[in-house]
Parts: structure tokens; C-alpha cells; sequence
């Protein structure tokens, strides 16, 4: 059981040292050009890698009920326009023909998940690295000139997101959150935290509506506990509608079109952390009386 009711400072030091030194000393930037691309996910891995070089134009992004909408249309969207699409079939629905625009660069074929899950994957630290790999591609053949600094801006995106997954760690592993997550769940696994209800099978049947009654009381059990639950977007609709205005639910975001997605995972780590609380105060005062 833990105990601890303190996070790791060293490893918070050093995401914080890290983050303040790139921020600090960046790369020396060329001339800034513009980019389009096709989701609001893929706009903040290419913002990122692009740094201070490229103008990110999303031509999708998200609206307040957490749907994907496009935001500029096929029209709007000069024929030399430098473009990256996730796949050949999210550019085939966009409108995106490479004979009109001889500037798309397609990162994949066919993506090698589940496009139906994009945000678990989007979340996910292990598959994070191999997408950023492919813009890097994409940013180099445009601007194959500044290879060496989009180099090391993906160099800095690896070791950045490594500490961040450490400092989830630190803060969070080993602890209960009752997950109900459509995509969060990746990044509460990289922590290391203890993933609720362990039936994978009885998620999914909230998510299709079916026994909501038992979904209630284990959610009333876990906040007796002092479990955190949690929902995102993903969060399949039944769900989110029944928990509508339950204020016993922690409702976790996607990170906005000018945010740093880095501190955007670590902003929820803490958020989380802080949640966790009256968790580590019960836990404490059961380990005071034994």
C-alpha cells in the first residue's frame, strides 16, 4: 500500500529544468512557413517538431463537445499548400487528391492502429515517437535545409516525454483510478497506475448502455474509497451521459491548439495526483492505527 504522500521532487526538477532549458536555448530557427494538417492531433506533434520554423494551419479541430469538426475547408486550401495527412484515408476525406495538391505528404498508407481509437494511441507514449518520426520526415522534405533542427527537435521531443512519463510514475503508480477513459487509458497505464474495473468486458458493455445500474455503484464504491474516476472525450456516449453533471467525476481534456503537449500529460499527472489526496490521507491514517 502507498504511503508516501510526497512526489519525487528530483524527478519534477528535472522535468521542469529540462522544459526551461529548451524553452530557453531553442535551436536557431530558419525562415517560419506555413503547414497544413489534417487532425488537431497531428497539429500538435507538428508544431512541436516544427518549432519556430512552420505556421501550423489544423484543418480540423475539436469542438466543445469534444467532437472532431473541420475547420477549413477544401476550398480554402491553396493548391502548392504544404500539407500532412495522417493516412491515405483521412486525406481521401478531407479532399486531399496529391494530383491537385502536390504538396501532401501522407505519413502512412493505411496507420497502423485502430483509427477508431485514435486518441489511446494519441496518448500513448509508446506509439508518440514513431508518429514525430514521420512528420520529422514530412517538415524535412519540404525544408530539407533545417533537417538538422527538426532533428533535434524530435531529439528533444523523445527525451522530454521520457521524463514526463517518469514523473507520472513518480506521482502516480501503483495508485487506483477507476478509468472510464475512451483514450487516457494508455497514459494512465505508461504511469503505472492501477487500472478500475479490471473486466474489460463490463466497460464495454457501459459503453454500449447496457447495466448502467452496476456502472453507478461501482462508482459509488470507488468515491467512497477515494478513487478518482475519470472520463474524457473518448469516454463512449452512454457513459458520458449518464455521468452528466456528477461532480464526483473527473473529466480530463486534449490539449489546446497552441499548448505544449508535453506539459499538457504533465498538467494531468498532477491533476491527478492532486485528486488523489484524501486517497494517501486515508491510507495514511489506516498505517497510523496498525
Amino acid at each position: 500500500m502507498r504511503t508516501n504522500n510526497k512526489p519525487s521532487v528530483f524527478f519534477t526538477l528535472i522535468f521542469l529544468f529540462m522544459s526551461f532549458f529548451f524553452l530557453l536555448f531553442p535551436a536557431i530557427p530558419g525562415s517560419c512557413w506555413e503547414i497544413y494538417v489534417s487532425s488537431p492531433w497531428l497539429s500538435t506533434i507538428t508544431r512541436f517538431i516544427g518549432g519556430v520554423n512552420v505556421s501550423v494551419k489544423p484543418i480540423q479541430e475539436w469542438n466543445e463537445e469534444g467532437s472532431t469538426i473541420r475547420k477549413i475547408r477544401q476550398r480554402n486550401i491553396p493548391d502548392d499548400s504544404k500539407i500532412v495527412a495522417l493516412d491515405a484515408s483521412e486525406a481521401s476525406s478531407l479532399g486531399l487528391d496529391p494530383k491537385k495538391h502536390p504538396g501532401l505528404f501522407i505519413l502512412y498508407g493505411t496507420v497502423p492502429f485502430d483509427r477508431g481509437r485514435t486518441d489511446f494511441h494519441f496518448f500513448d507514449p509508446s506509439v508518440l515517437p514513431f508518429i514525430a518520426q514521420r512528420v520529422l520526415t514530412a517538415l524535412s522534405q519540404f525544408d530539407p535545409g533545417n533537417y538538422s533542427y527538426y532533428q533535434r527537435r524530435l531529439s528533444e521531443f523523445q527525451t522530454r516525454l521520457d521524463s514526463t512519463v517518469l514523473v507520472g510514475r513518480q506521482l502516480l503508480k501503483n495508485y487506483p483510478v477507476f478509468d472510464l477513459s475512451g483514450g487516457f487509458s494508455s497514459l494512465l497505464s505508461a504511469a503505472g497506475c492501477g487500472m478500475l474495473p479490471a473486466d474489460s468486458s463490463t466497460k464495454a458493455a457501459w459503453g454500449r448502455g447496457d447495466d448502467l445500474e452496476s456502472m453507478f455503484t461501482a462508482i459509488s464504491d470507488a468515491v467512497k474509497k477515494r478513487i478518482p474516476v475519470v472520463i474524457d472525450p473518448s469516454t463512449p456516449k452512454p457513459i458520458r451521459d449518464a455521468l452528466k453533471g456528477n461532480r464526483d467525476i473527473i473529466s480530463l481534456g486534449r490539449p489546446g491548439h497552441e499548448q505544449d503537449i508535453l506539459l499538457f500529460f504533465h498538467d494531468q499527472f498532477l491533476l491527478l495526483w492532486n485528486r488523489l489526496a484524501p486517497l494517501r490521507q486515508r491510507q495514511q491514517e489506516e498505517n497510523g492505527r496498525s
